[in-house]
């Protein structure tokens, strides 16, 4: 049996709260992935699988620490784009909360026509938030 390949589904600029759940059930199952990365003291975070609105693939991938002070290299969480690392030197591990938008890259209509020339090639438009919690470690710091 041969899979159909499927129109895109039109784009829709949304942030809908179900759309928040329906990528925690990505989440839970599998489908969607994320998590953080420390390397050299600059922690990043990525996200990759299915959208929860277009189920297309997309991978975000993005820095969660930012060098402050040109002297002494100290660095802080970056605190912005929806990012809150724990505090430093924090017992609590750490918290990282990501508002994530579709980029998956596929053509989606503009509108329900599909008419030629009225594609989004961005994503589908959906915006969902994804939670994520870590262990404590050195300096609080994922």
């Amino acid at each position: 049996m041969t899979s159909q390949i499927h129109d895109p589904i039109p784009y829709e600029q949304t942030s809908d709260y179900r759309w928040t759940e329906a990528a925690f059930e990505l989440l839970e199952s599998g489908a969607l992935t994320a998590r953080v990365m420390t390397n050299d003291n600059v922690s990043s975070a990525v996200v990759e699988g299915a959208c929860p609105r277009c189920v297309h693939q997309f991978a975000d991938r993005r820095a969660l620490t930012v060098v402050t002070s040109g002297i002494g290299g100290s660095r802080s969480g970056a605190g912005m784009g929806g990012t809150h690392l724990g505090e430093p030197g924090g017992t609590d591990g750490y918290q990282v909360v990501l508002d994530i938008t579709c980029s998956c890259g596929v053509a989606h209509p503009i509108d329900a026509s599909g008419a030629a020339g009225s594609n989004a090639a961005g994503g589908c438009g959906v915006s969902f938030r994804i939670e994520l919690a870590g262990p404590a470690t050195a300096g609080g710091r994922p």
